[in-house]
Parts: structure tokens; C-alpha cells; sequence
């Protein structure tokens, strides 16, 4: 009997759909073992399938495939691989530069290492010089939370708190006035919390360089990588 794990994209062999599994249920006189499973794109929609009807998604190597490999982890019904913490800043300026990179459609979902659950996110994803996708993408990952006070009015209750401890001749209504002007402040004046950038992958490559001296002066760099097997060969064209 075909066990799977969960979650795990499948296909139901009589339509064809590809499936994430949700849950494993037990047989009972009334009907076999199966799995609970859902849509990629509807996880909130479950529905049990018998084990002989589903068969597991088989990754071609070398190849990301849209559909089965980046909208299951966008959608988060799977996991990313990697999930590594990266500059806010720059991926902003590259996001706004248009730097190869293609915006997902859709809301995305990103869990955050240690957190234990999924966060709101924007991805872009990165494409091969050869029109497929590399695995990897940036993610601006909402920050929720509590929003700040404005900058300017937290600074003020702070500089009027050292001024009533250092400076006797202080009145002591200054820190009290300070701290009431602050929360004053309408929501919708407080500062949002940022959004924090993050790098996704479903394989961290490691390149392999099969390139030679007279293809490199050509500016042909054969490349692949040595876990995946994707091919990362660039052609620049010196």
C-alpha cells in the first residue's frame, strides 16, 4: 500500500487533479484507507480520496516546474527548503529596478523560521537566463504587530525624561505633557510596522563550473548545479 507523507502534492489518477494530502484516515467497514486532501490553490477545502486513486508528484530533476513546485510553496501549502533573512533595503531597491525579477501574481504565504505560523508576503521569483525559474525568490513579508508612535514625539518624551532627571530647574509638567502628546496620536498617524525581506529556496545550489579558459574569454560559462542538477550555465556575451 502506497503511504505518503503530510502534507505532499499527489495526483487523483481518475481526474487528473494534483492534490496536497492533509490528513491519513484509518479504513473501516464502510470504506478503505485514504487521505484527506486538498486543492493547491483552495486549501480550506478538504475531501477524502481512497489510497489506490492517488499517486505521488515525481520532481523531473534539474527542473522547476511553475505549477507543481512555486504556486504549492506561494500558496503555502508547502514549505520552502531554505528560508534565509536578507536586507530589506536592497531588495526593495531591486524589487523597484526591475532586476529580473517576476512578480507572483497572488497573496503569497511565507513561514518564518521559528515563527509557527504563515505570514502575508509579496514574491518575486528569479528566472534562468534560459526562460525557466531557479527555485529561489525574494519575499517582503508583512510585519504585524502593534504600530510606533511617530519618531519625532517618542524622541521628545525621551529628551524630556533626561532633562527631568539631570536638570533640577526643569518643570516637572514638561515629561508628563511630552507623554500625553504622544498618545494622542490617531491610529492612523502611528508608523506601521516594516515589512521584514527574506530569500526562498527549494534548493540552495551549489555551482559546479565546467566552463575552460577559451569558453570563459568567449563569455560562455557552462555551469550546473551539483545537487539539483539545474543548469546554471550563463551566457555573457564578453
Amino acid at each position: 500500500m502506497m503511504e505518503f507523507t503530510v502534507p505532499q502534492l499527489v495526483r487523483h489518477k481518475p481526474s487528473g487533479n494534483v492534490l496536497v494530502t492533509r490528513r491519513y484516515y484509518e479504513a473501516t467497514q464502510s470504506r478503505g484507507a485514504g487521505y484527506s486532501c486538498s486543492p493547491v490553490k483552495n486549501s480550506n477545502t478538504t475531501r477524502g480520496y481512497p489510497i489506490d486513486e492517488l499517486e505521488a508528484m515525481v520532481r523531473k530533476r534539474g527542473v522547476i516546474d511553475y505549477d507543481l513546485d512555486i504556486v504549492p510553496r506561494a500558496q503555502g501549502v508547502l514549505n520552502w527548503e531554505v528560508i534565509e533573512p536578507v536586507d530589506l533595503a536592497l531588495t526593495l531597491s531591486n524589487v523597484a529596478a526591475c532586476a529580473g525579477w517576476t512578480a507572483y501574481p497572488e497573496i503569497a504565504w511565507v513561514q518564518k523560521p521559528g515563527d509557527n505560523r504563515k505570514s502575508w508576503a509579496r514574491i518575486f521569483l528569479h528566472g534562468t537566463q534560459w526562460g525557466g525559474w531557479t527555485g529561489q525568490a525574494h519575499a517582503i513579508v508583512y510585519e504585524g504587530g502593534q504600530s510606533k508612535y511617530p519618531s519625532h514625539l517618542r524622541d521628545a518624551v525621551v529628551d524630556a525624561a533626561v532633562r527631568a532627571v539631570h536638570k533640577r530647574s526643569e518643570p516637572a509638567g514638561n515629561l508628563a505633557a511630552a507623554v500625553l502628546d504622544m498618545e494622542a496620536t490617531k491610529y492612523y498617524q502611528r508608523e506601521a510596522a516594516m515589512p521584514s525581506a527574506w530569500l526562498l529556496s527549494i534548493c540552495k545550489h551549489e555551482v559546479v563550473d565546467t566552463g575552460t579558459a577559451d569558453s570563459k574569454m568567449r563569455g560562455w560559462h557552462p555551469a550546473h548545479c551539483s545537487k539539483c542538477g539545474m543548469n546554471l550555465s550563463v551566457d555573457s556575451s564578453d
